[in-house]
């Protein structure tokens, strides 16, 4: 058995056995995932500027901005699509 999953079946069984290690690990759980989140908006928030400014700096430079978005969709969908057929191979590489 690898050393790895020994180290979490002890973890595990000391977040069992002590309940305030466990809200320990609760609290700071929460709080990793909330910066996360937090990060993660910032970063969703500074994307919508910049295509927000490229909009406008398409449409005073006379160019097609319809034209344009749907290249971009198209570019999306397919590194969509890729990317989930790559998390399919892997989930059925199990």
């Amino acid at each position: 058995m690898p050393i790895f999953i020994l180290i979490m079946e002890q973890f595990v069984t000391l977040l069992l056995e002590n309940p305030l290690y466990l809200v320990i690990a609760v609290i700071l759980s929460i709080a990793v995932l909330l910066l996360f989140l937090k990060k993660i908006l910032k970063l969703l928030v500074v994307v919508a500027a910049v295509c927000v400014l490229f909009i406008a700096y398409l449409y005073w430079s006379g160019e097609n901005v319809p034209g344009v978005i749907k290249g971009f969709e198209q570019i999306i969908n397919d590194v969509v699509q890729k990317g989930v057929e790559f998390l399919k191979g892997l989930i059925n590489t199990e």
